[in-house]
């Protein structure tokens, strides 16, 4: 068999940092976190300790494209002084800004009787929109940023972003294209 050299380069190989915690003093939660859907770290955290984590590690993530970090959170049992923290996002020593996320809560007890009346209704929503880094709901906190979006096949999905007033993150792969304001320190 004849060995044959990738043509391309591992350039979109990036090294991706996060730092996160997480505290339950009732019961055992877990933190999961997905990467285009595929796995990137998983640990279970036991109950009454605050947690710390920095998880460092590379991604493969193909080519230039939209692209998706996601936070999943879940516990055995509710607790209101739980917490969950996100302190940093970084892919390729480019900050992704923690407030971003898109919440999509686990539809437990509490979260349907906020649903149930107007005014929990409304503080439900401002969350949503507005979240912040600290959280205390169990779900997922996703986080979506484009990968050298100039060089992306597709520029359709970009531009259904924008029409919508949404500025999407921008990530390079080009070191020397990194904007001073966004570059990273890992402390």
């Amino acid at each position: 068999m004849e060995y044959q050299k990738n043509k391309e380069s591992n350039r979109y190989n990036l090294q991706n940092y996060l730092a996160i915690s997480a505290f339950n003093s009732v019961s055992t939660h877990e933190i999961k976190i997905k990467i285009n859907g595929k796995m990137f770290f998983e640990k279970t955290l036991t109950k009454n300790k605050e947690h710390h984590l920095k998880i460092s590690d590379y991604f493969d993530y193909g080519k230039p494209s939209t692209n998706t970090i996601e936070i999943i959170w879940n516990g055995d049992n509710e607790d209101e002084k739980k917490f969950l923290k996100i302190y940093k996002i970084v892919v390729n020593n480019q900050h992704i800004l923690p407030h971003t996320s898109m919440i999509t809560p686990i539809q437990n007890e509490y979260i349907k009787n906020l649903l149930s009346t107007e005014e929990g209704t409304k503080f439900y929503r401002k969350k949503i929109f507005n979240p912040g880094h600290h959280h205390g709901w169990y779900g997922t906190y996703s986080f979506r940023f484009l990968i050298d979006q100039m060089q992306m096949e597709d520029q359709r999905h970009v531009e259904l972003i924008e029409s919508t007033g949404i500025t999407p993150t921008h990530i390079t792969t080009d070191p020397n294209r990194i904007k001073y304001y966004k570059k990273a320190d890992k402390k």
